[in-house]
């Protein structure tokens, strides 16, 4: 199931003004949030002015944070190694968090490689 509302309230918009923008029935705008066609994730996408893969990564984080609500008190014994530094997050919220700063450190890396 698609969750848009973030995107409709960023762009102003409720599911029928969508539906309308994106050139669907209501009906089938309805049906396309729970099982989307390429063709659909596309229009619902494009009529919100972000692209699919913004679309679906946002349903992939409100996933992982329902996760680690459900399992914030399970213990977790892990060890990362990344570029010779060492983390060991405790839970799950600290390995997300790990996750978070090695992506957004990578991020850098590859921004200041395509500068040069």
């Amino acid at each position: 199931m698609l969750d848009v509302d973030k995107f409709l309230k960023q762009n102003g918009m409720n599911k029928s003004q969508l539906a309308k923008k994106a050139g669907l029935k209501q009906a089938n705008l309805y049906a396309g949030l729970r099982n989307p066609t390429l063709q659909t994730l596309q229009k619902i996408a494009n009529a919100l002015n972000v692209t699919p893969a913004e679309l679906l990564a946002a349903q992939e984080t409100d996933k992982v944070k329902k996760r680690v609500n459900k399992y914030s008190r399970v213990k977790l014994n892990a060890i990362i190694i990344c570029n010779g530094e060492h983390y060991e997050p405790s839970n799950l919220q600290e390995l997300l968090t790990v996750s978070k700063t090695l992506k957004n450190r990578h991020a850098e890396v590859d921004a200041k490689t395509e500068e040069n």
